[in-house]
């Protein structure tokens, strides 16, 4: 689950920036220019469907990065990192498991799987229409869940239209990213979790 929503994220922010050039150079300028930053903010709505289970459902997720550290909020959770430790809070089960960050697990932060997407992607532009361009991802990870992701965009304005990843049981997620910040001035503790903010729900130390 974990790696799935730092997946989500860091699609998103790949799709920040995107420039009209190959369909590969688009991925690698926009990873460059993520890496610019000092710190990012994003909120995003999205769909998941499978048409064959009947499932449609509309959600909304946000989240700041900076550098090793982020603060999400996603599929009903609150995930706060420092670099060094994590706080998942799942508002279902009203519990907080603290864990610590393994710096060697590529998949330990959405800025992670964004370097690894840099090395480890293919990509083609797949339809054209006037300004609009579809461009297909696919990663070369043997174990990614996802199928293929389909980015589509307007080359004259850079707007994203909307991002689709089909995964491999067929379930599809459509994002639209509804807001995009930069370098903004954030407090030295933005990235601690405050229990206090919690005070209902039980603390579980995995460290």
């Amino acid at each position: 689950m974990k790696k799935n929503i730092f997946l989500t994220i860091s699609l998103l922010l790949l799709t920040v920036g995107l420039m009209a050039q190959s369909a590969e150079n688009v991925i690698k300028s926009a990873v460059e220019k993520l890496k610019s930053y000092d710190n990012i903010e994003i909120a995003f709505e999205y769909n998941m469907i499978h048409t064959e289970a009947g499932i449609y459902e509309t959600m909304e997720g946000s989240g700041f990065l900076q550098g090793d550290a982020y603060k999400l909020k996603i599929m009903g959770q609150d995930i706060v990192c420092d670099g060094t430790t994590r706080w998942i809070y799942n508002a279902d089960a009203e519990e907080v498991i603290i864990s610590s960050v393994d710096k060697n697990d590529d998949s330990s932060s959405p800025f992670q799987i964004i370097n690894n997407y840099n090395e480890n992607i293919s990509a083609k532009f797949v339809e054209e229409s006037g300004n609009i361009r579809k461009i297909e991802v696919k990663t070369l990870f043997g174990n990614d869940d996802n199928e293929k992701v389909i980015i589509t965009l307007d080359i004259k304005s850079l707007e994203i239209k909307d991002l689709h990843v089909l995964d491999k049981d067929k379930t599809e997620f459509v994002y639209e990213i509804k807001k995009f910040v930069t370098n903004q001035i954030l407090p030295v503790d933005f990235f601690t979790f405050k229990a206090s903010d919690y005070p209902d729900a039980e603390i579980i130390d995995m460290r």
